[in-house]
């Protein structure tokens, strides 16, 4: 344990307007831990939703394992719809790991956290203890369950800090124009309901921040962690008005407002400031952000009218900032997650990592990082967690109000007051957002269930279809996409047209119809005023279709069907708006490498890079570029900026290794492909190049063999997927697993007659397996009988065989079907083959006569102790891959092919099963004899075996 850890949130936060405000000296406070240690880009996830992001941060999880996809969700209790709670998360989050580890936990505001955890050694302040509901003047009471325990209810009830309390002055250092103005426009401006939410976001964070230094002082903790949302809020009320001015934008709204996101983030470090000088001082303090906020050019004009819109303005990369006894000193950060946090605080407190959790621990942050602990799942670890019993449940009434607060607070529409279409609609978003979630971690097959039944249930809802299209592009699902995206335009450029004919039937520029309905208007209530607002909205929406997007769509369907000439055409005419401008350079990028065009690649993705040099996807293209050409340190250099930026990709990482591998450096390479396909498990290609490595520099057979059995698995997976409707959709780790087989192995026999009269002079003796089934053992021990042995010795023995391995080379070009003719010089010898390349043995010789005699012992071992002898020697290295497959199902198929080729030409062959060899071995060895026609060496033999080397026993 490396002491105390305290974690700040800041829901938003943007290097692209810190930056500026660290030059200018205003964020003191995250300046000095800057310079004393570790900063950085933290990578979202998507959908970019705060609920879902800050239960990821929690867990170190994505959404699809932890049970947070929006919101809101159904209510069970009152058979409508809730606001999303603590009860909504299915796993723990960290606090409940260190709860049970005796480690104590103080969390103040975070999302989503009511009601309270029972924490039995800490204090949880739920995400509902700063909202203020009632006037300043009336009793402000603490929403039952907001603190845990009852204990701290009253003291920290009185230290929230109401919006109805903040005075004139109080508001000057955001709105210094209130100086100049005079009493008529200060009078307007109080009435200002912007004036109101700046109100309100103040509370906010002055209650949490009241209540996050009561508890750092006076309360015991291990962990604390303190969220702020307010810098998000500053964020959706205000960034429009953040300099420079762009043209759109009322001048003298700007002259008002355009301080108010600076002041927010000054604020904010005045109270990181106040909390770390309370922290004792060998705490590490980590300030992070789940994502950015566009402030510069790539800032949207307008939010789309659909739920969860406002993300729209939600920028990919949030911040990162940690500082302490263990991190490192005035460092950069590359390549960290969202995903990584509560991996990297449970090695902090010396606690292993769940082998569930999608994030890594961030080694690179630490001055000494220590080995990881790993653990299968923290969910299966019985023990005080603090988490509410199962059967836990939310009034309705509370239900009902915590669902208000969210509808009042801009992050949801107000339920449609039918029931069942309320319901109705908070599915639908969940699924939409679980299916984002699902695309975002590589999870196709699920997400394509999920999108195909909201766009056949939703056909209005173009964005189910817009996603679905991306899915079926990456799949290669061409006609699938070509179909889908000529309904998507057919369709809607219908829903223009009765738009349009709606809007003509209005008359809405005849001047006596526009007096009408102003004057209807003002009798309606504000609700409703607002719901006609909405509603007038979304028909002029309806009737001006982005016809750039749907060209977007049109390109990216001719590329995928190869007609790189009409796609290229298309994009020409993307180059108004800037974010479209940015995917279409990086489409017109991809087309240009497909046609081999390198040149007028870099150019596309040059120019993508210029509009946002954050990009990874880009830079993933310049390194493609690069490596085409043969300029490997360019491709290598551009791979590791996108990794930076995005580190889960495995095209990258697999892109990387390739051009490391070119330019001579294997080593960094093997590292690069394994990284992909533990992110990629059926990414063929890089398996294929770990066998490379392992054969080529690592003079490894076994190794090889292993990654080309991935390999060669991941591709009939990849077919599998590529042919399947989904009906029964699974994750990709699943889909890596080939089905059992229930049918016996093919029987092996001695066939002794079959090589009668033949010299042994003649005979090839092969012995083969799986590797780490024996094959060396047997070798020692034939060789021991007097046989001799056919190897080159140049795989030297070492801890995991330290008798040797007794192979050779120019077996490894029986995977290649190189020049066989080498066989010859194994007549009257013994030489190793394993088990998968058994089937490649030449049975007529270039210059030989006749057909090869063999003859084959077949070592045999529990699957279970192969896989645990081959995973002990591939972590000596600690190079081995994590478990993406079951190579075992495998090795199975693989050794049941090997003996099917040996029964079908009847090749004489003993069966050999390794513990009973180890354990009786004179019985093992005269059985070896027998077959051999050696009798007089069955003791010779049976003293090679050295039963304190059987490690890997499988007891079952």
């Amino acid at each position: 344990m490396n002491g105390k850890l305290l974690l700040i949130g800041w829901d938003a936060a943007d290097w692209k307007v810190i930056h500026p405000l660290l030059d200018a000296g205003k964020l003191p406070n995250l300046a000095r831990l800057i310079e004393g240690g570790v900063c950085g880009n933290l990578a979202t996830l998507q959908p970019v939703l705060s609920p879902m992001l800050w239960t990821s941060i929690g867990t170190g999880k994505r959404p699809y394992k932890h049970g947070v996809h929006g919101f809101s969700e159904p209510d069970a209790v009152s058979g409508g719809i809730r606001a999303v709670s603590s009860l909504s998360r299915r796993t723990k989050a960290v606090w409940n790991i260190l709860n049970q580890n005796d480690l104590r936990s103080v969390v103040v505001g975070w999302w989503p956290s009511h009601p309270a955890e029972p924490l039995t050694k800490g204090v949880m302040v739920s995400n509902h203890y700063q909202k203020a509901k009632d006037a300043v003047n009336e009793p402000w009471l603490l929403e039952p369950e907001t603190v845990y325990p009852v204990r701290l209810e009253k003291v920290l009830g009185e230290l929230r800090f109401h919006p109805g309390e903040l005075a004139e002055e109080d508001l000057i250092p955001f709105l210094p124009g209130l100086k100049g103005m005079n009493q008529e426009e200060l009078d307007e401006l109080s009435s200002d309901p912007r004036v109101h939410i700046l109100a309100k976001i103040l509370a906010e964070m002055t209650s949490i921040h009241s209540a996050a230094t009561a508890l750092i002082q006076n309360e015991p903790w291990d962990f604390m962690a303190v969220y702020f949302e307010a810098i998000d809020h500053f964020g959706h009320a205000f960034m429009k008005y953040h300099p420079p001015r762009r043209e759109f934008i009322d001048e003298r709204e700007f002259r008002v407002f355009q301080h108010c996101l600076e002041g927010g983030y000054i604020i904010q470090d005045a109270m990181l400031g106040v909390l770390v000088d309370l922290a004792p001082q060998e705490t590490t303090v980590m300030v992070m952000s789940d994502h950015g906020f566009h402030p510069d050019h790539l800032r949207p004009r307008a939010v789309p009218q659909e739920a969860a819109g406002p993300a729209v303005e939600h920028r990919q990369f949030g911040m990162l900032v940690a500082s302490g006894p263990n991190v490192k000193a005035d460092k950069r950060i590359y390549g960290a997650s969202i995903l990584d946090i509560t991996p990297t605080i449970l090695h902090h407190f010396g606690l292993p990592v769940g082998e569930d959790m999608d994030g890594k621990v961030l080694l690179d942050l630490l001055v000494a990082p220590g080995e990881i602990q790993r653990i299968a799942s923290w969910d299966a670890v019985k023990g005080d967690d603090g988490r509410h019993p199962p059967d836990r449940v939310i009034a309705p009434a509370d239900s009902k109000a915590a669902l208000d607060q969210l509808v009042a607070l801009g992050y949801i529409e107000k339920p449609d007051a039918d029931e069942h279409k309320a319901l109705e609609n908070t599915v639908r978003e969940l699924d939409y957002n679980l299916s984002q979630a699902y695309l975002d971690g590589g999870v196709y097959s699920e997400a394509i269930v999920l999108l195909e039944r909201l766009y056949e249930r939703w056909p209005e809802e173009h964005r189910f279809a817009v996603t679905l299209a991306n899915c079926y592009h990456t799949l290669g699902r061409i006609a699938e996409l070509r179909e889908l995206v000529g309904k998507i335009i057919e369709r809607r450029l219908a829903e223009a047209r009765t738009a349009v004919a709606e809007m003509n039937a209005l008359h809405l520029e005849d001047p006596a119809i526009q007096e009408a309905e102003k004057a209807r208007l003002e009798k309606l209530t504000k609700e409703e005023q607002e719901q006609f607002t909405r509603e007038r909205r979304a028909l002029v929406a309806r009737a001006r279709p982005n016809l750039l997007a749907l060209e977007a769509l049109e390109a990216q369907a001719d590329f995928a069907e190869r007609k790189y000439p009409a796609a290229l055409a298309k994009l020409e005419q993307l180059q108004k708006d800037y974010g479209a401008r940015r995917n279409a350079l990086t489409l017109r990028g991809e087309i240009h490498l497909r046609m081999r065009d390198w040149e007028e690649a870099r150019i596309a993705f040059g120019e993508a890079l210029e509009i946002d040099p954050e990009a990874p996807h880009p830079h993933l293209g310049m390194a493609r570029a690069a490596l085409a050409e043969g300029a490997f340190e360019d491709a290598a250099d551009h791979a590791m900026t996108s990794i930076g930026l995005l580190f889960h990709h495995p095209r990258a990482h697999y892109l990387l290794g390739l051009a490391q591998y070119r330019a001579g450096d294997w080593e960094n390479a093997e590292r690069a492909f394994l990284i992909a396909v533990q992110q990629a498990p059926l990414l063929a290609a890089a398996y294929r190049m770990l066998s490379e490595i392992a054969r080529h520099f690592k003079k490894d057979l076994g190794e090889a063999l292993q990654y080309r059995a991935y390999a060669r698995l991941a591709l009939q997976r990849r077919v599998e997927l590529s042919r399947t409707r989904f009906g029964e959709a699974r994750h990709t780790q699943e889909l890596l697993r080939p089905a059992d087989e229930e049918t016996p192995m093919p029987v092996l026999l001695p066939r002794k007659q079959v090589l009668k009269g033949v010299p042994e002079s003649e005979i090839i003796t092969v012995v083969t397996g799986l590797p780490r089934s024996g094959t060396s053992l047997m070798m020692q021990m034939l060789q021991a009988g007097g046989m001799e042995i056919f190897t080159d010795g140049s795989r030297a023995a070492d801890e995991a065989n330290p008798e040797g391995y007794f192979e050779h080379e120019r077996v490894a070009g029986l995977l290649q079907q190189d020049d066989p003719s080498w066989m010859k010089e194994a007549r009257g010898k013994v030489v190793k083959i394993v088990a998968p390349l058994l089937t490649s043995l030449p049975f007529r010789l270039i210059g030989g006569v006749g057909r090869q005699a063999y003859r084959v012992i077949f070592m045999e071992r529990a699957m279970e102790e192969i896989l645990r002898s081959q995973a002990t020697m591939l972590a000596a290295t600690g190079l081995a891959p994590s478990g993406s497959a079951d190579i075992g199902k495998a090795y199975r198929q693989q050794v049941r092919e090997a003996r099917a080729f040996l029964a079908h030409l009847g090749i004489p062959a003993l069966e050999v099963h390794y513990a009973r060899l180890v354990t009786e071995p004179e019985a093992g060895a005269s059985d070896v004899a027998r077959f051999l026609g050696r009798e007089a060496s069955a003791r010779a033999m049976a003293s090679c075996v050295r039963p304190e080397l059987y490690r890997a026993r499988w007891e079952g």
